[in-house]
């Protein structure tokens, strides 16, 4: 066996999802991305498939006909296109600037495409692992399916920008500021009218048909003329209802795991340790509760029903939401890049929490079979 064909043997094929969570830090959401829709893509289901637990990137091999779906191409040349897409890719940079450096790094490290095999394996630069993986932090998740039926890079961006100030509601850009963070090429859209029209329009547009956030704007002017935007966000209850509790009977545990947004390697420990039935009906439980909407961490507060089995204790007691008249004094009006970071280190505390006790009674399990 060649050394090629060993290596190539060592590597499954990963599985990829619209139901995937996409987990990136805020800083890198707040950088300029001088990508094409479909790159952006790419880029976030190679990232919807990095684990918690993982502590380097990995290389993933997927199949091609899945990154095609996820692109959304439908043509019988759909492995050119593929092809073509992950090239020039792997060309483009991102520039990440701090006080102390300024980070200019491949958004992939290498791009390897298997002619004849229908695979591409693909891995992010190491560079970027502070904004990618181990996120703990200051960072923004949300389901892959959000982002695969936008067409327009531009939208790809709003989504992705006004998403991570979702839990504060609001976002405010000076017009330069929103060109620099899309990359409006310096020609293109001159007059605010024609940015207001042709991105800020069709942004609201699709948002608000394909994914979970919707927003509204308020003009900032100075005089007459228009030198800022603020965004009012709001989530999309309509895409929620249809994503969330459209129950399918023919759905398997896992499946339905995956469709609250829970990482497969937490699905994986939960199909392990608890039976279809108390895993769906638990989930049915949750999501039917009158109070859904009050529920801060969804995902953390499935895994718990799960666990604690609440539809046998009855102890479904989802947390009031009082963040919104207690947020702390350093947020304010500006686009602090830290706003999430009580909220998220509270959640990424209390899930940690159950993820420990399931694998906890998973080793336990496997000690007492030996």
């Amino acid at each position: 066996m060649s050394m090629d064909s060993e290596q190539l043997s060592l590597l499954e094929t990963s599985t990829v999802s619209s139901e995937y969570i996409v987990s990136q830090s805020n800083e890198l959401i707040s950088t300029p991305q001088d990508l094409t829709a479909n790159e952006k893509k790419i880029i976030f289901t190679l990232a919807s498939l990095v684990q918690p637990e993982d502590e380097n990137f990995r290389t993933h091999r997927i199949r091609v006909k899945d990154l095609a779906d996820m692109m959304g191409i439908v043509s019988s040349n759909f492995y050119k296109k593929v092809e073509e897409t992950v090239t020039e890719l792997q060309k483009k940079t991102v520039v990440i600037q701090s006080d102390k450096s300024k980070l200019v790094v491949n958004w992939l490290s290498s791009s390897e495409y298997f002619r004849g095999k229908g695979f591409v394996e693909l891995e992010f630069s190491e560079k970027l692992r502070p904004y990618l993986l181990d996120l703990k932090r200051n960072y923004t998740g949300f389901k892959l399916t959000n982002v695969l039926s936008l067409q327009s890079a531009y939208s790809v961006r709003i989504y992705e920008l006004l998403k991570s100030f979702e839990k504060l509601k609001k976002r405010s850009f000076s017009i330069e500021e929103l060109r620099e963070l899309l990359v409006v090429p310096p020609n293109a859209y001159k007059y605010y009218a024609n940015l207001k029209s042709k991105v800020i329009n069709k942004a609201k547009k699709d948002l608000e048909e394909k994914t979970d956030i919707k927003f509204e704007i308020e003009e900032i002017k100075k005089g007459k003329k228009v030198v800022g935007v603020t965004f009012y966000i709001e989530r999309n209850d309509t895409f929620f209802s249809e994503v969330l509790l459209n129950d399918t009977a023919e759905e398997t545990a896992y499946a339905a795991i995956i469709r609250m947004g829970i990482r497969p390697n937490v699905a994986k420990l939960l199909t392990e340790e608890y039976s279809e039935e108390r895993i769906k009906d638990n989930i049915s439980y949750v999501l039917h509760q009158k109070n859904v909407d009050h529920i801060e961490n969804l995902s953390g507060y499935i895994v718990k029903a799960i666990n604690e089995d609440f539809v046998t204790t009855k102890q479904a007691k989802p947390k009031k939401n009082n963040r919104k008249d207690t947020l702390p004094k350093w947020v304010n009006e500006s686009n602090e890049e830290d706003h999430q970071e009580n909220e998220q280190d509270i959640a990424a505390q209390e899930f940690q929490e159950l993820l420990n006790t399931l694998k906890a009674n998973k080793a336990a399990k496997q000690s007492i079979n030996k």
